[in-house]
């Protein structure tokens, strides 16, 4: 299964029983090839490896900056959710 980053907010089919499951931008989870192609194809998401890239990385996957951002994104996501939860936040 590729490996895609999320570039916007969407709504992503795993191939399972959960329906649509919400992604936030710089997330990246492992979806089905099919799901991958409509997200790329629809400016949704990039792959994260240009093997997974139908035309081998000219035009949907992810630059490394693009990647190290998003990493970026996420640790900060998780610093702020960590801090509100340590707040007594719910």
């Amino acid at each position: 299964m590729p490996k895609v980053l999320i570039i916007e907010p969407t709504l992503v089919n795993f191939g399972d029983d959960r329906g649509g499951v919400h992604q936030d931008p710089a997330d990246m989870p492992d979806v089905t090839k099919d799901a991958a192609r409509v997200l790329t194809q629809n400016g949704r998401a990039l792959y994260l490896d240009k093997r997974d890239d139908p035309s081998r990385g000219s035009v949907y996957t992810a630059t490394p900056q693009m990647v190290k951002a998003a990493e970026a994104m996420a640790a900060a996501r998780k610093a702020v959710v960590q801090a509100h939860e340590e707040e007594g936040g719910a």
